[in-house]
């Protein structure tokens, strides 16, 4: 399975917890309501925290980084586009190891998300997250730091 997120899933996840919070208001009650809510949002940061860890329970397979040589200082000199959305596990992992990158690489980093920003989905034909753009090109999906090395200094 490619490590990478779905945007009509995150989309799903963001509708899906609000519509049985309100069900579960209209059958049980609001504070039934409020309940799911607050469960739902918690359960998200703690499943996108403990994720790298399950991933191949999940079947998603290894999320291990493979290092590379950080001793050589390489000037990129353009902008890295790092488009997230929320929810996604694999965008605070690609997210990190840029930041590492930056480091050695001398890249200016710009973070956006996505989620619910249509006209940047439909303009950049973004289907899935996490998504890295550097010069017009684009790598798709979570990627180590060795393949994220190669792919910006290119």
């Amino acid at each position: 399975m490619k490590q990478e997120c779905k945007l009509g899933m995150i989309w799903l996840t963001w509708l899906g917890i609000p519509a049985l919070a309100l069900l579960m208001g209209i059958k049980l009650g609001w504070l039934a309501a409020l309940f799911i809510l607050i469960v739902g949002v918690f359960a998200q940061s703690i499943y996108i925290k403990v994720f790298p860890k399950m991933s191949r329970l999940l079947g998603y397979g290894s999320v291990e980084d493979v290092a590379v040589d950080s001793t050589q200082k390489i000037k990129v000199p353009s902008k890295v586009m790092l488009y997230t959305a929320n929810v996604c596990p694999f965008c605070p992992i690609v997210k990190q190891r840029l930041i590492e990158l930056q480091k050695n690489l001398e890249f200016q980093l710009e973070e956006i998300d996505i989620t619910f920003k249509p006209n940047i989905i439909k303009e950049k034909g973004i289907r899935s997250v996490p998504v890295i753009e550097k010069d017009g090109k684009y790598l798709f999906g979570n990627a180590t730091s060795a393949q994220l090395c190669e792919f910006l200094t290119k």
